[in-house]
């Protein structure tokens, strides 16, 4: 196995350098974070009443009105998942001062990392969007990205636990090993939950592989579009 990569700065280069080993991140598809619990007080997450509620009737109904099934982008660590387990990957600038992560399939997604020490603007709470503001550090070899500013239009895991737009976002990426990112995050939603709390897991390398294109169209008609087996028949039998 080849060594963690570095970039001309020593920092470890959380994508690829070198063509010959190139690839992307593919993380497993993750529906709750109950058992990724890294600090467990209690049975399951803390949520506050009227989140659990929300949380089991979303349950219940099969996840019916599930924002990404519509094809709206999800964000924050659900970002990091998403319901289809889709890869991503780092492109780091350090030039540039930032880091951007492109997402494959959840509605042509980026997010922009800010790693040159600026703090976050009050426009991103008083205008909070999908993926929020991110700005990051190396500790050590540790990327940590802090993220506010999200929106209530998604959901915070794809099994329907909620998200407010108090929503505070701490992720940790550890490359610690070639084909190993740990990955962890601190939670704090104190509209949503009784207390911060921490998850991890860890996220395997696709080596060889590339992001390609994947087009998802909020509300799109697919059923439509592409009638089952049965309609199709039945419109050809009723050409002239």
């Amino acid at each position: 196995m080849p060594p963690v990569p570095r970039l001309s700065d020593g920092s470890p280069s959380l994508g690829w350098v070198d063509p010959t080993y190139q690839g992307v991140w593919k993380p497993v598809r993750l529906r709750d974070y109950a058992e990724l619990l890294l600090d467990r007080k209690e049975e399951g997450l803390p949520f506050q009443p009227w989140a659990k509620a929300l949380y089991q009737y979303r349950i219940k109904t099969e996840q019916k009105d599930d924002p990404e099934g519509l094809c709206l982008p999800p964000g924050g660590t659900l970002a990091t998942v998403n319901r289809t387990a889709s890869p991503w990957e780092f492109l780091q600038m350090p030039e540039q001062k930032r880091i951007i992560r492109v997402f494959e399939g959840a509605s042509h997604m980026w997010q922009i990392i800010y790693m040159d020490g600026r703090p976050h603007p009050q426009e991103a709470y008083d205008l909070p969007t999908w993926m929020g503001h991110s700005v990051g550090h190396w500790e050590g070899d540790t990327l940590v990205v802090d993220t506010v500013g999200f929106n209530e239009g998604h959901w915070m895991t794809t099994l329907g636990a909620p998200r407010t737009n108090l929503h505070h976002l701490i992720e940790r990426f550890t490359r610690t090993n070639y084909n190993t990112l740990r990955y962890e995050a601190t939670i704090d939603d104190p509209g949503a939950y009784t207390r911060p709390f921490r998850v991890g897991w860890n996220i395997n390398w696709g080596p060889g592989q590339e992001l390609v294109e994947v087009v998802c169209t909020e509300n799109n008609q697919y059923p439509n579009l592409f009638p089952d087996e049965d309609t199709l028949l039945k419109q050809l039998e009723s050409k002239p």
